[in-house]
């Protein structure tokens, strides 16, 4: 296979998941923060320590578990896609993970039995497996540079 048609490995997508799951955990902490002069009194507001924490391991479960495995089954569809434009190629693999996400919601929403928050899910998924792939391509396109120096 040539360097056009080269998927990224097993670390290039644990670490892509792992800087995934840690850049939504803060998008996330960072969202749900309440300043403190904002708060109101007799309500209790998670520290962003622990709302970081938390979304990162459930961020962690859901790209190490449901995304990338996924991800290995529509980069080998896409392998056998035939190759033409560059641009067109970069948005049949943005739609493909977009459609990877979308499944991956109904498959987490299956799982956990909870259909009342469906949407929401879902355009969770949606938002990892994009971000998931932003990380793969700048990746491989920083181990393909790499490999062409040696």
């Amino acid at each position: 296979m040539t360097n056009t048609h080269k998927i990224n490995g097993p670390r290039g997508k644990i670490l892509a998941a792992v800087l995934t799951a840690i850049f939504i955990s803060l998008a996330m902490g960072i969202y749900h923060y309440v300043p403190i002069d904002e708060r109101l009194e007799n309500t209790y507001y998670y520290p962003f320590g622990y709302t970081f924490a938390v979304g990162l391991l459930i961020n962690l479960a859901i790209l190490l578990f449901l995304i990338m495995p996924l991800s290995i089954l529509v980069d080998g569809l896409l392998l056998y896609r035939k190759k033409d434009h560059t641009y067109m190629s970069l948005l049949v693999a943005i739609a493909a993970y977009a459609l990877l996400g979308f499944i991956g919601g109904i498959i987490f929403s299956i799982f956990t039995r909870n259909f009342n928050t469906f949407s929401g899910q879902t355009i969770h998924i949606v938002v990892c497996s994009l971000v998931f792939f932003a990380f793969q391509l700048v990746f491989n396109r920083s181990f393909l540079h790499s490999s062409s120096h040696r």
